[in-house]
């Protein structure tokens, strides 16, 4: 039923059966190749060729991310973890050839190898969890992958392979932000992004490094000072929100030359990646970009405004989620107690 054609270093698997289309597909090697054919022949059996043939972990991930373009205006951490996943456990593994012991593995190639924290594992296999659902949806797989991929995280969270995300509390001092700030201002090296705009407007408006440079100047109000994010980070649904231009934040992007749709028209991982290595030049140790929004949240709450107003700015729900972005000392509250 199945035959298979060399084509130059890569294998190209058809299946023909009386009465069912044909189907093909190319794969890298024969064995592939063979193991899809002999998956399409156990479908057409099984009566489920109608829903096609099993899709590889490609296939699921490239479905998911067109599946998130259509709900989300930004994507750069699930793009990553579609590359990873791809890289990792091979773009041409069948959904059926998944498992809890692929995944440890490549949990734990992540950890050992790549020096990530199980908070990044953790990403990259909600995001195939994710493209496993998004298929079963799709009917391209039986709604048995969403239980097995629910049962294969537990494991993964009980060996300590993947987990939450470490509480951060690490805010750049003034002599850091000052030498950052001298730093991108003169150096012509840096120039074609505008770092300098970029750290102050990031700790002025507490804005995400994805929201800043998705920001469009169709969406800047300048006369009443505010301007909308879209589709931000939410934990249930991404939604647009209108936020006010804190601080210097507005000045800022009136500043910005109008070469572009979106105001600071840059890449948000070529801005992270520019970031790190300008730290490192200038030996200021373990701060990311999203410390700055750490930065510019604290500042808020420094210069007394409440939790409802820093949350109209920062975008957070709930008192939970925002506290760990403040850093309150008792010595403060006891000053600012005599005070009164």
């Amino acid at each position: 039923m199945a035959t298979f054609q060399k084509r130059g270093t890569r294998w190209r698997a058809i299946v023909r059966k009386k009465g069912h289309p044909a189907q093909s597909r190319t794969f890298s090697t024969k064995a592939r190749a063979q193991a899809w054919a002999r998956q399409v022949e156990d479908d057409i059996e099984a009566g489920l060729v109608g829903q096609g043939p099993v899709p590889t972990v490609g296939d699921l991930v490239d479905g998911h991310l067109v599946h998130l373009e259509q709900t989300s205006g930004r994507g750069r951490k699930n793009l990553t973890s579609a590359r990873n996943l791809k890289a990792g456990l091979g773009a041409e593994l069948l959904a059926s050839e998944l498992s809890f012991q692929k995944l440890q593995e490549f949990c734990q190639t992540r950890i050992a190898v790549d020096g990530v924290k199980p908070a990044t594992t953790k990403h990259d296999i909600m995001f195939l969890s994710g493209s496993l659902t998004t298929a079963t949806v799709s009917s391209l797989l039986p709604a048995g992958y969403r239980d097995k991929m629910a049962s294969w995280r537990v494991g993964l969270q009980r060996a300590g392979l993947i987990g939450a995300p470490q509480s951060r509390d690490r805010r750049p001092t003034a002599e850091e932000l000052e030498a950052l700030l001298v730093h991108t201002k003169h150096n012509r090296a840096l120039r074609r992004i505008r770092y300098h705009d970029l750290i102050r407007f990031a700790v002025e408006s507490s804005m995400r490094l994805d929201e800043i440079c998705s920001l469009r100047w169709e969406d800047v109000d300048l006369e009443s000072g505010t301007v909308i994010i879209r589709l931000r980070k939410h934990p249930t649904q991404k939604r647009d929100q209108e936020v006010p231009l804190m601080g210097e934040s507005q000045s800022i992007i009136e500043a910005q030359p109008r070469v572009d749709d979106r105001v600071f028209p840059y890449g948000s991982e070529s801005v992270g990646n520019g970031f790190r290595r300008i730290c490192r030049h200038l030996e200021i140790e373990d701060l990311h970009f999203h410390d700055l929004r750490h930065e510019g949240i604290s500042r808020l709450f420094e210069r007394g405004y409440q939790i409802q107003e820093v949350a109209m700015v920062s975008g957070h729900r709930d008192w939970g989620s925002l506290r760990r972005y403040v850093n309150l000392k008792a010595g403060d509250l006891a000053r600012r107690d005599r005070e009164r």
